[in-house]
């Protein structure tokens, strides 16, 4: 039986307002001592895909240094002091981020993004017949560039390798296309159609 490992001491050994780092020192259920072992506090994390109304799939480009590139992605971030829920997070970035608005928000599930390292989780999200409403207001820090992606030739990408997604937002896409695929939205029949075929 796998069982939790027991925490011998425990401290905050850096934090700032991106991240704090927590380091342990853990003892397995065989006495084996780990330490130090390193973990990254960050908030819950959460991200969309939405869908305009003519099922286009709402896309951001940005550069991300972790990786030194440009990387196109989903909107997303993380839950702020004065978030009171996921949904709200995932309304508020979507509409900073994006400029983008939607009266209809399909929680997807949670997920980790990183157990052996981070302590959040990730909520996922599908917005339906979402429609920019405002202009972007992106953070100081962030330079985007938004566009509309076809979903089937995104997945094609994605699959091909011509596109490198984040894998937490591969998960969000994945759930999204399954539950259109699962819940027959008649304003969603041509991509719920098109995704079919690509399963055939």
């Amino acid at each position: 039986m796998v069982e939790r490992w027991k925490v011998i001491d425990s401290r905050i050994t850096y934090c700032d307002e991106w991240l704090t780092l927590r380091s342990d020192r853990c003892e397995t259920r065989s006495g084996h001592v780990i330490a130090p072992y390193h973990v990254l506090e960050y908030p819950t994390w959460v991200n969309v895909v939405a869908l305009t109304p003519d099922a286009q799939i709402v896309l951001v480009h940005e550069y991300r240094h972790g990786v030194g590139d440009i990387v196109v992605g989903i909107p997303g971030g993380g839950m702020e002091l004065g978030d009171a829920s996921p949904e709200h997070a995932v309304r508020r970035e979507l509409r900073e981020e994006t400029g983008y608005t939607a009266d209809h928000l399909i929680p997807l599930g949670k997920s980790y993004p990183n157990a052996g390292s981070h302590n959040n989780v990730v909520w996922s999200y599908l917005a339906i017949d979402a429609r920019q409403t405002h202009e972007p207001a992106p953070d100081a820090n962030e330079e985007l560039m938004v566009v509309q992606e076809n979903p089937i030739e995104l997945l094609d990408a994605i699959e091909s390798g011509r596109v490198t997604f984040q894998s937490m937002h591969i998960t969000t896409l994945l759930w999204a296309m399954r539950h259109i695929m699962r819940n027959p939205l008649p304003r969603l029949a041509d991509l719920r159609r098109a995704l079919i075929a690509t399963c055939a």
